[in-house]
């Protein structure tokens, strides 16, 4: 299985001009994006139309970059929603992200639409044979070093007809991967696991360290019960510090007198994009110019010491929306 570490050649981006939603407002983020790639990586943009896809080539004409205009297409979730890389086969879950408690038909037939024109994507872009795997499942939630995969008890909550046993088999057979599912805070309606984890080899991994806040107890505890796996498995463990906010994405679903139904990603360094020897790391600006400055630059500095080339991205404007850099890009 492909994992984070693995030599890649290519990045996928959603770049979201004229998308139907509140994404569109990330374009000046994605230039930025854009700008931060390395030339040695060969960059696919996915985009909704024909004259997007014609601006972003004369916008970055200095770049070389494959364009693919994708009638209807306005996702950005692409970790997520694109499928799991195995040699030369991309492992498909169902993507139905329920993070919200307000689930319907329109709900059903955007998702439908998704895994749909997914799958167009990767014909045309990746050209891997595409296996269906009977599992709701985010590619953000899958997190493994080529003989492990670890993931949060999402999986669960989103495949209530498999027992856990059942859903670990299926991983197995799909995957080759030992599954071991850990269970999640109970207000973590995302379950994704690469807010907390990230592999720099088979036998080491990157988790975050949280500053002691009360709103971060149960996620504090998580962290500790992820260390003793970890360590149970012989995975040497690198601490990162994050900073996260206690702040939530607005949702239209407002039940059980709820505003928010996840939380923002703001203060999570964790889900940086790795592109071979090179990082792009998230920066925010945090409650303080003190925080700001100190969790900025040192996540920066423990990356430049284990001896990866780190360029630095503001992503206050794409916390907002939930995720970070893992979240919207697909490597291989």
């Amino acid at each position: 299985m492909q994992t984070d570490y693995s030599k890649v050649n290519n990045l996928l981006l959603a770049y979201p001009e004229r998308f139907y939603n509140e994404y569109e407002s990330l374009r000046p983020f994605y230039d930025a994006l854009i700008d931060a790639i390395p030339e040695t990586i060969e960059l696919w943009v996915v985009c909704n139309n024909q004259s997007s896809a014609k601006k972003i080539k004369e916008r970055f004409f200095h770049k070389e970059i494959n364009t693919l205009a994708i009638k209807g297409w306005d996702e950005i979730w692409l970790r997520d929603c694109i499928g799991l890389k195995k040699g030369k086969e991309i492992i498909k879950p169902l993507y139905y992200p329920s993070y919200c408690e307000k689930v319907g038909t329109l709900f059903y037939d955007y998702y439908n639409k998704i895994n749909k024109l997914s799958k167009a994507i990767i014909n045309e872009c990746i050209t891997d044979q595409i296996i269906n795997m009977p599992l709701k499942l985010d590619g953000g939630n899958f997190v493994n070093n080529n003989s492990i995969a670890f993931l949060t008890d999402k999986v669960m909550s989103d495949n209530r007809q498999f027992a856990k046993g059942e859903i670990i088999s299926i991983i197995k057979d799909f995957t080759g991967l030992q599954a071991i599912i850990i269970s999640r805070s109970q207000n973590d309606n995302v379950g994704h696991l690469d807010s907390h984890l990230a592999f720099a080899s088979s036998n080491k991994a990157y988790i975050p360290n949280y500053p002691s806040l009360s709103f971060l107890k149960d996620d504090i505890d998580i962290l500790y019960r992820l260390r003793t796996l970890l360590k149970e498995e012989r995975i040497e463990t690198c601490e990162m510090y994050d900073r996260p906010i206690d702040e939530g994405v607005a949702c239209n679903c407002h039940l059980k007198n709820k505003k928010n139904c996840f939380s923002t990603a703001r203060g999570n360094y964790m889900n940086f994009l790795r592109l071979n020897d090179t990082i792009v790391l998230p920066e925010y600006t945090l409650p303080t110019q003190k925080e700001t400055k100190y969790y900025n630059s040192i996540n920066k500095e423990i990356l430049e010491k284990d001896g990866f080339q780190v360029t630095s991205l503001n992503c206050d404007q794409l916390s907002k929306m939930g995720g970070s850099l893992h979240c919207i890009s697909y490597t291989f």
